[in-house]
């Protein structure tokens, strides 16, 4: 866009080098207003000042309304409902120990920094306090079982689900308070003005130290178990974030592998996320 700037300067006089530059702010807004958009809703909900996180923390408007959340299959195999109000689930063997060895196996080569804004410099930065694990994303069409799975447990169209992410944690990597679920809709992951109603994460190893994930509002822990997956809803159907879901990763000891998505109450609109677009992992299809 800058060199089309830069050539249009060179080619016009005085008089409509503004009409060129106005150009250039048009080609900028047309482009990148949904990279910029998702920046602002990752930024929104990995940081918040401290006058955000005491009002937010003070009052809990949910309990004061009557909201609607997403429902998921509670015939599904070995369902159990940890909590209710917030309904929080849990599912053992949702994955097989074969399936979680070959995630891991398939992922292990591509792994990366997770990527998050910093606070002070605004720069997209690797190394930061919030989260520090490291991870990659998986297309679903190596995932095939497990695409099923999620779909009929959760309830959901493919197309509501966000990639997939298989992430490991280190000895002393962690992932702060943090609730998965934005303030309103946002345009993001390929999700036009929408938000996440529903999360899903399953634990892809056992862990004997270190590593629970702890919901820190409500007083429950757990103990990453392979195979197990856990469910809980951010995000009301009105997608109001219901903060009484904060929980973290709590400092890993041993090693910590998981795979999560999230469901999104619209389908994905943008092109740019199509799975097609992700790059294989391996050859293995599970």
């Amino acid at each position: 866009v800058r060199q089309a700037l830069d050539n249009k300067l060179k080619e016009n006089d005085d008089d409509s080098q503004a009409e060129s530059v106005s150009y250039f702010v048009k080609e900028i807004v047309r482009r990148y207003t949904g990279e910029i958009s998702e920046l602002g809703s990752y930024y929104k909900m990995a940081y918040n000042t401290d006058d955000e996180k005491e009002e937010r923390n003070g009052v809990n408007d949910i309990e004061d309304k009557t909201l609607s959340f997403h429902s998921i299959n509670e015939s599904y195999p070995d369902v159990t409902k940890l909590y209710s109000d917030p309904d929080i689930y849990l599912v053992p063997n949702f994955l097989s120990s074969d399936q979680c060895d070959r995630i891991i196996n398939k992922s292990s080569p591509h792994l990366m920094p997770c990527l998050v804004k910093s606070e002070s410099s605004g720069d997209v930065v690797m190394d930061d306090k919030i989260r520090t694990s490291t991870n990659t994303n998986i297309p679903r069409k190596e995932v095939p079982t497990l695409t099923k799975k999620i779909i009929d447990l959760m309830n959901c169209s493919e197309e509501q689900l966000e990639m997939y992410q298989v992430l490991k944690y280190d000895r002393g990597q962690e992932f702060k308070p943090h609730t998965d679920g934005f303030e309103g809709p946002v345009t993001a992951c390929g999700f036009f003005q929408s938000g996440r109603i529903a999360t899903l994460f399953c634990y892809l190893n056992d862990v004997e130290e270190g590593g629970k994930t702890v919901f820190n509002k409500l007083g429950i822990e757990v103990t990453p178990t392979q195979g197990t997956a856990v469910v809980h809803f951010p995000m009301s159907l009105d997608l109001e974030e219901d903060q009484r879901t904060e929980h973290q990763g709590s400092v890993a000891v041993d090693d910590k592998w998981l795979l999560t998505t999230w469901v999104w109450k619209d389908e994905r609109l943008d092109e740019r996320y199509a799975e097609d677009n992700m790059q294989p992992l391996s050859d293995d299809i599970i």
